[in-house]
């Protein structure tokens, strides 16, 4: 096609912190760096872990990770909302990294779970946490 630029349609499914990307490219189209010459891609898995694993809304949790970029910024999430976010060691590791459970889960049923994430550019990972009352 001359002086059109056809796109694709990409999907990006995030299964057990692996970031899988896939898709189908059109003529003149460029494909993400992520799947460039394939039809999907793996990026080293990373690893969260929160203490305690659960608590009240507006309670505090530590977080703690690796396998993410060196030096890089990482926003922690809760259920989609953003509560934090710290930088990686050379070694693309964090630790005991305090952020709040937000206070507007303070209704949520006791027991219900919902995740932490902790996101790096295309790096991801989550953990379960449990509300009490």
């Amino acid at each position: 096609m001359r002086g059109r630029r056809r796109r694709s349609g990409w999907v990006v499914l995030i299964f057990s912190g692996v970031l899988l990307g896939s898709g189908c490219a059109a003529e003149d189209d460029v494909l993400p760096p992520l799947v460039q010459g394939s039809s999907s891609a793996v990026v080293a898995s990373a690893h969260l872990a929160a203490q305690p694993l659960s608590g009240k809304a507006g309670g505090e949790v530590r977080l703690s990770g690796e396998g993410y970029p060196a030096n890089a910024r990482v926003v922690f999430t809760f259920h989609g909302q953003r509560v934090g976010d710290t930088t990686t060691d050379a070694a693309g590791r964090f630790a005991d990294i305090a952020v709040r459970v937000p206070e507007s889960f303070r209704d949520s049923t006791p027991g219900a779970q919902f995740l932490i994430g902790a996101t790096a550019g295309p790096v991801y990972a989550e953990t379960p946490f449990v509300l009490t009352r």
